[in-house]
């Protein structure tokens, strides 16, 4: 039988570890906080390349935190581009050429910003040239199993016109399998930050127009896997670039926010 004696024991190292814990990720946390604040003002223009930030003790001053945090946080603005610390010299903010506009941090601030659609244009650009090299590689590779996974998911697009949402979920899933079975992983890594930060768009208002866009959408789809089927890995590919294309350039024509 376990004494209370003992059981309260065990609690008590229990909570000495969750203490130990939460001490180690405080300033972790804390530092999110300078990287967001600060990363938001240069992103966002407030500050401009070649500006030099406060010093250390002025920002420890400013955000009410310690050395260590302060330092942990300009670290993490560092290691993404967006500032550089030199010793005597400062931390000067550097120019948008320098960011890693890839670190899915940035690239959220970044189109936060994106007014013109620039941003978001160049991400579809290096979307459609990586997933049509990648849809002709896959050609050859998907499995049969993989196939019709594909073929079952544009039918089930094709019953849902009416909830963008869950069309939206079954368009990821479509690309996903396609770049999965190409074997490029650095291309899927980079496909998928795009698709998780520059792929999405305001949902579609139920209206026939909208309607008749998801159904081109599912009609190109099923045009893919008839190529990937046939094992016609250039055909697979123009089209699922063209399809990037034509849908990207139909989102472009439409009002922002709508």
């Amino acid at each position: 039988m376990i004494s209370v004696e003992t059981t309260e024991t065990s609690r008590a190292a229990e909570a000495s570890v969750l203490r130990r814990e939460n001490l180690k990720q405080r300033p972790a946390r804390l530092a999110s906080v300078i990287f967001e604040t600060l990363g938001d003002q240069i992103i966002g223009g407030v500050l401009s390349a070649g500006d030099v930030l406060p010093t250390e003790p002025a920002l420890c001053e400013e955000f009410g935190f310690s050395r260590t945090v302060v330092r942990e946080g300009l670290k993490l603005l560092e290691g993404r581009g967006l500032v550089r610390v030199e010793q005597g010299r400062g931390t000067t903010v550097q120019p948008r050429s320098s960011w890693d506009l890839l670190d899915p941090d940035v690239l959220g601030m970044a189109l936060a910003y994106d007014h013109d659609l620039s941003l978001l244009d160049d991400l579809m650009t290096v979307r459609r040239v990586l997933e049509r090299e990648m849809a002709a590689s896959a050609a050859g590779r998907l499995s049969d199993a993989e196939l019709a996974e594909l073929a079952d998911l544009v039918e089930s697009m094709e019953l849902v016109y009416d909830d963008y949402d869950r069309f939206r979920a079954l368009d990821n899933a479509f690309h996903e399998i396609v770049m999965r079975a190409s074997g490029n992983e650095v291309g899927l890594t980079i496909v998928r930050i795009i698709h998780r930060h520059g792929g999405a768009t305001p949902p579609l208002a139920a209206t026939p127009a909208s309607k008749a866009a998801l159904k081109r959408t599912a009609a190109e789809h099923r045009a893919i896997v008839d190529a990937l089927a046939a094992g016609d890995g250039a055909l697979a590919g123009e089209l699922i670039s063209a399809h990037i294309e034509a849908r990207w350039a139909e989102r472009k024509r439409r009002p922002r926010g709508t």
